[in-house]
C-alpha cells in the first residue's frame, strides 16, 4: 500500500504586532470540527498518542514549542517536526501515531472530526496490524 503518510495543512498566517492563525472547513481544514483539545505539560521522555482510530480524523498543531510525530500505516513509517504554529499535520484514519521529544512548554492543538466514543481507539499495536492486514 503506497500513500503519503505525512499530509501537512498550512493555515493562513497574519502577522502585525505578534500572529493570528485561523482555519476554516473545508477551506484549510478537510472535515467539520466536531471536537477540539489540547496536550500540554508532557513530561521529557515521555510518549503520547500510540493508537489509532478507526474512523476519527485530525489535525494537529504545534501551538507553542516543538513535537515530533510519528506515523506508521502498518507497511511503513514517516515523521515529522512540528514546530510552526501554523503547520499542522492531517492523521487519517488507521494510522498509528506516537507523538515524541515534547519540548518543555509545548502545547499541541488538536482538532478532530468526532466526539470522542472510546470504542474508535484501537490502543494495541497488533489489533492495529490485524486490522490493517485484513
Amino acid at each position: 500500500m503506497k500513500r503519503k503518510l505525512v499530509k501537512l495543512i498550512e493555515l493562513p498566517k497574519i502577522s502585525t504586532d505578534g500572529f493570528l492563525c485561523f482555519a476554516q472547513y473545508p477551506d484549510h481544514i478537510p472535515f467539520p470540527i466536531k471536537r477540539i483539545y489540547y496536550i500540554g505539560n508532557v513530561s521529557g521522555g515521555v510518549v503520547r498518542g500510540a493508537h489509532t482510530h478507526k474512523k476519527n480524523e485530525q489535525v494537529l498543531f504545534c501551538i507553542q514549542g516543538s513535537v515530533k510525530i510519528v506515523l506508521d500505516d502498518g507497511y511503513k513509517k514517516d515523521s515529522v517536526l512540528l514546530k510552526n504554529p501554523n503547520v499542522g499535520v492531517l492523521l487519517e484514519p488507521k494510522v498509528w501515531h506516537e507523538m515524541h521529544n515534547f519540548k518543555k512548554d509545548t502545547i499541541l492543538l488538536v482538532l478532530a472530526s468526532r466526539k470522542h466514543e472510546e470504542e474508535d481507539y484501537v490502543r494495541s499495536y497488533e489489533e492495529f496490524l490485524k486490522i490493517i492486514k485484513k
